[in-house]
């Protein structure tokens, strides 16, 4: 009972190291490779951008602040790519040290050792979707300010997100001004509503009165819109202001539907700035904008790149010990942009209503996981 217990001891011990071995050769791979992409990716971004650099008023430190937040886009694009090439190298030196034989020799399975990459594979894709929808789209929505100074039309007072939206009711214009709009909630702040009035043979206007409201939010069951903190200054009391109470006032001349939450379509951002759960509750809410679904679904199904690039990484490096790593390696590099290019075409799809949002994203990753689920059932141990 002993002999077998220090002999179980033992063989535990061994395949600790083996594992440990395994997912530190990877692990130094990976965060090279990812490296090497990062700042490649940043030197063809600054050599891409140089002229706006040149032409803008932005400083030395905005830029380096505008390269700093597309880091992080970087890393989630480079992510697949690294963790297969991470995943062949870590294989390929196995194979050039006679490891693998070494291994197999003392009767521990390929299939066994796979194991380990597979579930660095699930790792990495898990904490590829919080990535992608934490950092990754506070990033870009950051770098998006910037972005705006770079182009030769920049305003300083466009830097806000500000939407206007113009009425006309009886010869009364009223333009209302909403400076941030939060599409997941519904919440509208600083909204400022002026009113107008065309003078007689003039092509001027006159105000007639100002509304300011603090926040607004819109209730789709409802469809109206619940208002607080809403001031008004009338030309008829010397422009003071008063505080008015919620229920004294109607929504743009007792009539909501001169202005719903569709009206601010311009201020929602690109899906690249949102997260999945941001997509997703807009999704519920406008489900006729299918183009929405899709880029949720995309979210996700993006994030299992990595773990279907661990099954081609091992599929085609231990398909056959005698074929060089260069050609598996090859063959790696057309894998991914394949996925890259399809995962495209399915998106497109999905946005043309030619495949359902589900499937336009997730078609290739099933076809591709069946190829690598085929290539890793071949794997001879």
């Amino acid at each position: 009972m002993l002999i077998k217990k220090r002999k179980y001891i033992n063989n535990f011990s061994k395949m600790y190291i083996l594992h440990s071995y395994i997912i530190k050769s990877f692990i130094s791979k990976f965060l090279s490779i990812i490296f090497g992409f990062i700042l490649l990716f940043l030197i063809i971004d600054i050599i891409g951008n140089i002229d706006k650099f040149l032409e803008s008023n932005v400083t030395q430190k905005e830029i380096f602040y505008f390269s700093l937040l597309s880091i992080p886009s970087f890393i989630s694009f480079a992510l697949p790519m690294s963790t297969l090439l991470a995943c062949m190298f870590s294989i390929g030196q196995l194979q050039k040290n006679h490891e693998l034989t070494a291994i197999k020799s003392c009767g521990v399975s390929l299939k066994n050792i796979s194991i380990t990459l597979i579930i660095i594979g699930s790792i990495i894709s898990f904490c590829s979707f919080l990535f992608d929808n934490t950092i990754v789209t506070k990033s870009l929505t950051k770098k998006e300010i910037i972005n705006k100074k770079l182009s030769r039309n920049y305003n300083k007072s466009n830097q806000n997100l500000r939407h206007s939206h113009i009425i006309y009711d009886k010869g009364v214009k009223k333009i209302m001004s909403i400076e941030n709009y939060q599409f997941s909630s519904g919440l509208a702040t600083n909204v400022v509503i002026q009113e107008f009035e065309k003078q007689s043979n003039q092509s001027s206007h006159k105000m007639l009165e100002t509304l300011k409201i603090d926040s607004m939010i819109f209730i789709y069951k409802e469809k109206k819109w619940h208002r607080k903190g809403i001031s008004r200054r009338n030309i008829n009391d010397n422009m003071i202001s008063t505080l008015l109470t919620n229920d004294t006032i109607f929504f743009l001349n007792e009539d909501e539907s001169f202005f719903t939450e569709k009206d601010l379509n311009d201020l929602l951002p690109d899906s690249d700035q949102l997260n999945y759960w941001e997509l997703k509750q807009i999704s519920l809410k406008r489900p006729e904008q299918h183009e929405i679904e899709v880029d949720y679904n995309f979210k996700v199904a993006f994030s299992f790149t990595s773990l279907i690039m661990i099954f081609f990484g091992i599929g085609l490096s231990i398909r056959n010990p005698r074929d060089t790593s260069t050609a598996g390696i090859g063959l790696g590099i057309i894998t991914i942009f394949l996925y890259y290019i399809g995962i495209k075409i399915g998106q497109s799809m999905g946005y043309s209503q030619t495949l359902t949002p589900f499937y336009s994203v997730w078609t290739i990753n099933i076809l591709f996981l069946s190829v690598g689920g085929w290539l890793f059932s071949r794997i001879r141990t």
